[in-house]
């Protein structure tokens, strides 16, 4: 039988709330991807109760666990933690493994409107990273969407966006390994093995939740007037491709750092070329640390 943790979801509520009034909190024991029933839910009739009809397929609630914080509908900003995630999704339909109680597993929906989405998720790993590791000297960041611990994947990040009326909704989804028992086999991996604990020993999945969540949220609600222009540098102390080789479909190269729209720039024979985040997998060109970026 699974073990659950303690998330103090009402704590974290008290303390995330103000940040992002109308958010809610809900703590599932098993569900198929956090993204997926976040996105589902906001496709779904906004105005419907929310939960009125029973739980959503492909979602196991706690028992007698109830969401913090009243949602209205389902274009509210929600907190969705998942204990077991059993198909988490990275980007380009990629897959993430995730362990009940070795594993942090989130999303987050909110309303957005933004007039450039350029760039939002080097923000969602600047945050996470500084949060994590404020001294900067081990957390990096792999362009476009994961967190490299010591040159091995830590986690990665989902960003998915919905209409929602005049407006679009964003489920920003992260994926952190904690504890060695996150580990899958060898062969399923190429990015090498990281985890939260090798940063911080003991600190569990709601622990690191609650030591990142406020810098993320802050992040999110600044974004739509900064945008990535106040976060490049930030995000360029952490860039574990800056000068290295690398390999993006056919461009071969050195990375030299990400544009103002957080586009990633290579050096290549040719001259610098641009490469968006939707486009192609990037990999470091050194042999032994290939690594496909896979999201969560």
């Amino acid at each position: 039988m699974q073990e659950h943790q303690n998330w103090g979801a009402e704590a974290l509520w008290q303390d995330l709330e103000p940040l992002l009034p109308g958010l809610s909190i809900e703590v599932l024991a098993r569900v198929e991807s956090t993204n997926a029933t976040l996105v589902e839910r906001v496709r779904r009739d906004g105005a419907a109760a929310a939960g009125a009809s029973g739980a959503p397929a492909g979602r196991e609630p706690r028992d007698g666990q109830r969401p913090y914080g009243r949602r209205q509908h389902d274009l509210h900003p929600c907190l969705l933690i998942a204990e077991h995630q059993t198909h988490g999704r990275g980007r380009q339909g990629r897959s993430w493994h995730s362990t009940a109680g070795a594993s942090l597993t989130f999303s987050l929906s909110l309303p957005m409107n933004v007039p450039d989405w350029s760039g939002l998720s080097l923000v969602v790993g600047a945050a996470i990273a500084e949060a994590l590791d404020p001294e900067g000297k081990r957390l990096k960041l792999k362009w476009p969407n994961d967190l490299w611990l010591d040159e091995r994947k830590l986690g990665g990040i989902l960003i998915e966006t919905v209409p929602a009326g005049a407006s679009r909704m964003a489920v920003v989804g992260v994926g952190v390994n904690v504890s060695d028992r996150a580990k899958v086999a060898d062969s399923q991996l190429n990015t090498g093995f990281a985890c939260l604990q090798e940063l911080l020993p003991e600190v569990t999945p709601p622990q690191a939740l609650a030591g990142l969540a406020p810098a993320l949220i802050r992040a999110l609600a600044d974004f739509p007037r900064e945008g990535f222009g106040a976060w490049r540098e930030r995000f360029s102390a952490r860039d574990l491709l800056a000068g290295q080789p690398v390999t993006a479909g056919p461009l071969e190269g050195v990375a030299a750092g990400v544009n103002e729209r957080g586009e990633l720039q290579i050096d290549t024979p040719a001259g610098r070329q641009t490469v968006s985040g939707g486009e192609v997998s990037v990999r470091l060109a050194v042999p032994g640390t290939s690594s496909g970026s896979t999201g969560r």
